[in-house]
């Protein structure tokens, strides 16, 4: 017993602390560009989410063109205004619908892929070799050679076991292959990503490039991690690569021409939650949503790379390196949202209310792991003051979506707007006896489907009994 109280009381200490501020507000609809009409509905672009929700049936993502170019233009915008030779590279692995994917190459970004389904997919949509990329830890023979027989624009390495191939098959199509080495900086993922540039695995990599008849080694790429919210992770990275540019010219007479920095930058509006925060949410406390100024902002970013940047090249000089990024959750995450429908309503224990929902942990992974908005789209007049955990509609107890948080009072038929489902959403998702879900595009007053609903047909079209 005296466990058990010292136990709550240290939580709830530790929850007044958090609390300090007040008790946890929404986000604003605003924070998305999403606005509430006189009925107290959710619209994006003029168009009622409801209104949608109804004609296409729940669960629904939903995809705002106009987020999607106004985030890629801020982005890249940042970076140019300081340095020119910057580009954008989309990430295929964060939002795999093509109906996405064709309009950020629509508005200028290149593709960069991790896997020979990515690579497929990217010249399907009609991306010429030159504007690809190619990374990934585990690139199969077959995909490789698909990337050299397409001439695409540049490979980075992900062990040594790749140079061989790519030289090998550069030599097939009588090519010179432009290749790069995915490095292991002191800070970020590791593991089986990369290789170190502490243990002199890099450096290998390139002397072997180097000798290779049909490569040009001419690249350096890392990736950090995914949701960053600490810019000196990002500031350290970047430091040693330029670093070890310097060491490879010196060393090996290398000259970069690309530098690639990856991807990995947090979103204003998603936060990871935390082991403490965990241990809050399954004692009933509410915590915090993200607030304005935890997470830099894209000019701090800019501002303090090209700054590192130009400590090693001249910033007007057009032989200096293009700067390569494959920001994907910064790019699509707030440009896409889940609508979920209320299925049933339960009563709760001590702390909540129950809802289930229409859709769970097969199309909301990410909610295991970070904090994400959700609006009652129907209900946006009204007063948040019921507590409920939402749970999904799959047989298994570990289909939470959301504990003990407050909304409007629900009632069946509501529909539940899930917040930046544009990154890691739809390539996490799964059949769990449900068919996957459709997709629209909004575009001004222009709704376009840009996936269709799964059907039980698909589900099982390429099952043998």
């Amino acid at each position: 017993m005296l466990r058990k109280a010292a136990k709550a009381a240290v939580l709830t200490a530790i929850n007044a602390y958090d609390k300090r501020e007040g008790p946890p507000q929404p986000q604003s609809p605003a924070a998305w560009d999403l606005t509430v009409s006189a009925a107290g509905e959710l619209c994006w672009e003029g168009v009622n989410l409801v209104d949608l929700g109804s004609q296409f049936g729940t669960p629904l993502y939903v995809v705002s063109r106009a987020r999607l170019e106004r985030d890629y233009r801020e982005f890249l915008g940042a970076f140019t205004a300081l340095y020119p030779k910057v580009e954008i590279g989309c990430s295929y692995k964060t939002n795999p619908l093509p109906g996405v994917i064709k309009v950020m190459h629509e508005i200028g970004a290149s593709a960069e892929v991790i896997s020979h389904f990515e690579l497929w997919l990217a010249l399907r949509l009609g991306m010429p070799g030159e504007r690809i990329i190619m990374n990934g830890p585990a690139k199969t023979d077959q995909a490789l050679d698909l990337a050299v027989g397409n001439g695409v624009r540049l490979i980075n390495v992900d062990n040594m076991d790749e140079i061989e191939t790519i030289d090998r098959l550069a030599g097939k199509y009588g090519r010179k292959q432009d290749v790069g080495v995915r490095v292991v900086t002191s800070v970020g993922w590791s593991a089986q990503f990369g290789l170190r540039i502490g243990t002199g695995q890099a450096l290998e990599a390139f002397r072997r490039m180097k000798a290779a008849s049909n490569l040009v080694p001419c690249a350096l790429h890392a990736h950090l991690g995914t949701g960053i919210h600490d810019a000196n992770v990002y500031f350290t990275a970047v430091t040693e690569m330029l670093e070890f540019a310097r060491r490879l010219r010196e060393e090996l007479g290398i000259e970069m021409r690309y530098l690639d920095f990856g991807g990995g930058f947090g979103v204003p509006t998603v936060r990871p939650i935390s082991p403490t925060d965990r241990k809050l949410i399954e004692n009933g406390f509410q915590v915090n949503p993200p607030r304005e100024g935890q997470a830099p902002t894209t000019a701090q970013y800019a501002q303090g790379i090209i700054e590192r940047f130009a400590k090693y090249y001249d910033v007007t000089s057009a032989d200096s390196p293009q700067i390569v990024f494959e920001p994907g959750r910064a790019m699509t995450s707030r440009a896409q949202c889940l609508l979920l429908s209320v299925l049933a309503l339960k009563r709760g224990d001590r702390l909540s209310e129950y809802a289930i929902l229409d859709g769970g942990k097969n199309i909301t992974m990410p909610l295991g792991y970070e904090y994400h908005e959700a609006f009652v789209a129907n209900r946006m007049n009204e007063a948040s003051q019921q507590r409920y955990s939402m749970f999904g509609p799959l047989c298994h107890p570990g289909d939470v979506l959301f504990k003990h948080r407050n909304f409007p009072t629900l009632a069946k038929g509501d529909m539940v707007a899930i917040m930046d489902a544009g990154a890691y959403f739809v390539p996490n998702q799964m059949n769990f006896s449900n068919p996957r879900p459709p997709a629209v595009m909004v575009s001004g007053s222009d709704v376009r489907v840009i996936r269709e609903r799964e059907t039980f047909e698909d589900m099982v079209v390429l099952d043998r009994a």
